[in-house]
């Protein structure tokens, strides 16, 4: 039967099963039954067939779909790869937050300890110049000031004027601009290149207008750094731009902005950096707002402050901003801004694999497991290969992560591993069913008449597993597919004669009288004849490996070949 009278049958039978009255439950299954068997069979005879070809047809197939998903990453490129936040949550070790980078928290507790001065949130900004000015006091080297001020507060405009002052006298404090959606470019009056020229930062010569929201204060305008994330499709923050970049407008972040403040250069670090969270080895240090007010315990938090970098934002809930990270659901919008700052002055920022690396090492990786399940010699230790790739490319992966600031992610390749390792093991388990004639592999074969059957038997010990397949395929080409059965697990279970028994096997041949002369004298010209026993023995049911009569006419031979090898060898197996 071809393959096309198999998809006609499987086509009738749904056909039948869709358009038939309702019929009792056994019915239904033996139909199911017969459907699942006809198609494994099939499927099994398939993979016969094609033998090694199919393993390279895997191979092939796995590399042709590498190779479709670099393409599609190279046109819509995506942020980090699915198991990206999996490794950094399951690593050993992270870098360990810089002593040289503070966060002063406009905290709960801040907010309870001045409002009896102060009132509720938002304070008179007199309040962040005070401590603005006490940063610089202490000594810092430069802050990231994360709070927007863009509109004047009319009920305090003393306290306004007193903010205006500490910006134009402090020169060390950066400040942010957000960068608004692109489609209001047009509706803007701000020119990109005016405002690069105010910040100091190349000039494009582009006299388009661009919409970005400004600090009110114009003595803030030159130290000025786009406060915008970079958020992927799922919200949380993987990724920090160092320089902000899109079609109006360049210009550095607030994190390079305020490394630039403190003497660090942006230049040799990437545009867009991949975070390198700590979180394995605790937090950064968190002084309370309010203690940097307190005199005389504001000399003690003064001594922390000298020649550090600070992040000065609000954490208190329902003002502060947070996002989801790699490593938590919910992190302090000063906790990932610290990082990021981290990363770009001590360049500790992860270093991904780029995407053709990636397709290199997962095209090697197939083609490995291919070439083992290809070599009659070493497919035996397929498993302990595909173990050994799986095992090195995890480790690889938790160290990298864990110990460098290069992410090796080969999840990739351990999950192409997996799957070309799954089908190859899954022809290798059709191709075994067919051989074997296991029950329901071999239903929808020609079932042949009666005929002659050589029993071929020999020692396990003394033919070596590539002789025993290649003689099974010698014999298919002289009879055809369907009328060979190896038969190498006769014997199982713990009873006394195993050891004996257990290394006999035997190929059987179904042939017609008019054929049996030429096989016969083609056995005879095989280089392991020796140590083949023959048997002839007449079969006068049909040649079926599905039905009960066929094993019932043919194991009785299969029994005395064992016991004509045993008696033969005279002594059991080293």
């Amino acid at each position: 039967m071809n393959h096309l009278g198999l998809l006609r049958q499987v086509l009738a039978i749904g056909r039948g099963l869709a358009t038939r009255r309702p019929q009792a439950p056994g019915d239904l299954r033996r139909r199911w039954e017969e459907l699942e068997c006809r198609v494994v069979s099939r499927c099994a005879l398939l993979s016969r067939q094609l033998g090694t070809r199919a393993i390279v047809i895997i191979g092939i197939g796995a590399s042709a779909y590498a190779l479709a998903l670099f393409v599609a990453d190279r046109i819509a490129p995506s942020s980090t790869s699915a198991a990206h936040d999996a490794i950094l949550k399951a690593r050993w070790a992270s870098p360990a937050p810089s002593r040289n980078i503070v966060i002063v928290d406009i905290d709960e507790r801040s907010l309870a300890a001045l409002a009896p001065e102060h009132g509720r949130w938002p304070w008179p900004r007199a309040v962040l110049a005070d401590g603005l000015q006490r940063l610089s006091d202490a000594g810092v080297r430069s802050v990231a000031f994360n709070v927007m001020l863009s509109d004047a507060d009319k009920g305090n405009p003393d306290a306004d004027s007193a903010m205006e002052a500490a910006a134009a006298m402090l020169p060390n404090i950066a400040y942010p601009a957000i960068r608004l959606n692109p489609q209001n470019d047009a509706l803007s009056q701000l020119k990109a290149n005016a405002l690069l020229q105010r910040t100091g930062d190349p000039d494009r010569g582009d006299e388009r207008t661009v919409a970005i929201l400004l600090p009110m204060f114009d003595p803030m305008v030159p130290r000025l750094g786009i406060a915008n994330q970079m958020p992927d499709a799922d919200g949380a923050v993987r990724r920090y731009p160092v320089i902000w970049s899109d079609a109006a407008i360049t210009m550095p972040s607030l994190v390079a902005r305020t490394a630039m403040l403190a003497g660090h250069s942006a230049a040799q670090t990437p545009p867009t950096i991949t975070l390198n969270w700590r979180n394995k080895k605790g937090r950064y240090d968190r002084i309370s707002f309010s203690d940097l007010l307190k005199v005389p315990d504001g000399e003690q938090v003064h001594q922390r402050l000298k020649d550090a970098i600070v992040v000065l934002g609000v954490s208190a809930p329902g003002l502060g901003m947070t996002k989801g990270t790699a490593v938590t659901s919910v992190e302090d919008d000063n906790e990932i801004i610290a990082t990021a700052l981290d990363d770009l002055i001590n360049d500790t920022h992860l270093r991904v694999m780029p995407s053709w690396v990636v397709l290199l090492v997962e095209i090697g990786a197939v083609w490995m497991l291919v070439w083992v399940g290809l070599g009659r010699k070493l497919s035996p230790v397929l498993n302990i290969a595909f173990v050994a790739l799986q095992a090195s490319a995890a480790g690889i992966t938790l160290l990298s992560a864990s110990y460098t600031n290069y992410l090796i992610d080969l999840t990739a390749t351990m999950a192409f591993g997996a799957a070309v390792f799954g089908a190859i093991k899954l022809v290798q388990s059709l191709d075994s069913g067919w051989s074997r004639a296991r029950p329901g592999y071999r239903y929808a074969a020609p079932v042949a008449g009666p005929g002659v059957v050589l029993s071929m038997g020999y020692r396990d010990s003394r033919v070596s597993k590539s002789e025993a397949d290649e003689l099974q395929r010698f014999l298919e080409a002289q009879v055809g597919l369907s009328s060979v059965i190896r038969v190498d697990d006769l014997f199982g279970g713990e009873n006394f004669a195993r050891r004996v028994c257990e290394d006999c096997s035997c190929q059987v041949v179904r042939t017609t009288r008019e054929q049996l002369p030429a096989v016969l004298s083609a056995i005879e010209g095989l280089p392991l004849r020796d140590r083949l026993t023959v048997r002839e023995v007449p079969l006068h049911v049909n040649w079926n490996p599905e039905q009960d009569e066929f094993r019932a006419a043919l194991a009785p031979s299969l029994l005395r070949q064992c016991a004509d090898i045993i008696e033969q060898s005279g002594a059991c197996p080293a």
